[in-house]
């Protein structure tokens, strides 16, 4: 699996809060095949805390999903229990630390193995696939602007310009009792999985990313060209996008 990502700071903020990990195991017993770990995470809080939150998460999903491999356990039950670790190393840390005192992440991830895609979530990073051309959202925002779409109250552009875009109604490290979103799908050859932070989903809509990515020649000119977007757009929060799949883009996937 060739793997392309960039993170960037963007023109505002004083630090990239973002955070991103992609691993690959060895094979699964549970699968038969070999084991790839994508992750993104936005953190939220003071100066820092939010980077603490990002990166905590995610080393601790990394740590326990490996473990998992390791030891045959289902891929499924494996980040389902990653993700609560990850959710209570982030509140304990934010209480036992008054630097970190209230900060929290949004966590995405998805492992694929033995052509089955795991998707982990909890906030407003993004997952989706490219697939014939086409892109399809793979996780539900959870945030209040997200529930406004849903309902129909708003459309996706005025979302993106809404007072209350930044306002989540889960992420970790705010409580014990968050639970991640965890589902399922099936890979097809030629697919391309694509992650994000909403510093591109703010800004850029799903139209204008999936047209990126059909007409890039590469993963890496695919990411140049998203964050660069982002940035072109006023660049107002960090951004991250991390993509997996064939060496080329393009609508067919090769």
């Amino acid at each position: 699996m060739r793997v392309s990502v960039k993170s960037d700071i963007g023109l505002v903020r004083q630090t990239n809060q973002d955070a991103y990990r992609y691993e690959a195991f060895g094979s699964s017993q549970w699968t038969g095949g070999s084991v790839y770990l994508l992750a993104v995470a936005d953190g939220l809080g003071g100066y820092q805390a939010g980077e603490v939150a990002s990166n905590l998460a995610l080393e601790t999903v990394v740590d326990a999903v490996g473990k998992a491999v390791e030891t045959g356990q289902p891929l499924d039950v494996a980040l389902e229990q990653a993700m609560i670790i990850a959710n209570q190393r982030v509140v304990r840390q934010g209480l036992s630390d008054p630097a970190c005192l209230g900060m929290g992440t949004t966590v995405t991830v998805t492992i694929a193995s033995g052509g089955l895609l795991q998707i982990g979530h909890v906030g407003d990073s993004r997952a989706y696939i490219l697939r014939g051309g086409r892109l399809e959202q793979l996780t539900r925002d959870h945030s209040l602007v997200a529930e406004l779409v849903r309902n129909g109250d708003l459309t996706e552009e005025q979302a993106q310009v809404h007072p209350q875009r930044n306002i989540l109604t889960q992420a970790f490290g705010s409580d014990l009792r968050v639970k991640a979103d965890i589902s399922t799908r099936p890979l097809q050859n030629g697919d391309i999985i694509f992650l994000c932070t909403d510093g591109l989903t703010g800004s850029v809509l799903p139209a204008e990313i999936e047209e990126t990515l059909t007409k890039a020649s590469s993963l890496d000119e695919a990411c140049e060209k998203l964050v660069a977007l982002a940035n072109d757009r006023g660049g107002h929060d960090n951004v991250t996008v991390l993509l997996a799949g064939p060496v080329s883009v393009g609508g067919d996937g090769q």
